[in-house]
């Protein structure tokens, strides 16, 4: 999460949520955890815990992460 500013709870939530979606080994589960992800995000969004610009970051992140882990487990 370089160039992101988070409190170092937050930043350890997200570690877990981007380990998740790395460690799927199934599409269904990559899935799952790329929502887990973005409910996420929505939560801190919510509660203003951070700027826009911060948010649309983790947005971009998790998206990046879950497509890149779709695609890795998508059959050839």
């Amino acid at each position: 999460m370089d160039g992101i500013e988070l409190s170092p709870k937050i930043e350890r939530e997200a570690a877990k949520l981007l380990a998740q979606i790395s460690r799927a080994d199934s599409m269904i589960l990559a899935a799952k955890a790329g929502a887990r992800a973005e409910g996420f995000v929505l939560g801190l969004e919510a509660v203003g815990a951070l700027n826009d610009s911060t948010i649309d970051k983790l947005y971009v992140i998790f998206d990046s992460a879950t497509e890149d882990r779709l695609r890795a487990l998508a059959p050839t």
